[in-house]
């Protein structure tokens, strides 16, 4: 079941990593002032989120094809297990695009 968690635990440690980088390039450039800053986590944050899409895309693609082996070879319920657990793993990525869509973005007067 929990081999459907795998996209989910690698686009974590990819997000933490990109966000340590952050960090350490804005105490590089302390000194250098607000726009080299700003363009110093840039040249991070852009490629490392790049590289979370990718391979985020590329693991869910790799167990799809897992999946779809498991239900071929008549592990129903292995290959169902890692369904619902890749389904929920979809459901907490898009979450927050959602609500950043639906909810307002001022607060009412």
């Amino acid at each position: 079941i929990f081999v459907g968690l795998i996209p989910l635990g690698l686009l974590v440690v990819i997000i933490v990593i990109t966000l340590f980088l952050t960090a350490l390039m804005r105490q590089l450039f302390v000194g250098a002032g607000f726009f080299a800053q700003q363009r110093a986590e840039l040249l991070v944050v852009i490629p490392g989120l790049i590289l979370a899409l990718v391979v985020y895309g590329v693991t869910i693609w790799l167990m799809l094809r897992h999946i779809a082996s498991w239900q071929q070879a008549g592990a129903k319920a292995r290959a169902k297990g890692a369904l619902w657990m890749l389904s929920i793993t979809v459901l907490l990525v898009v979450l927050p695009v959602v609500l950043a869509l639906v909810l307002p973005q001022h607060p009412a007067p």
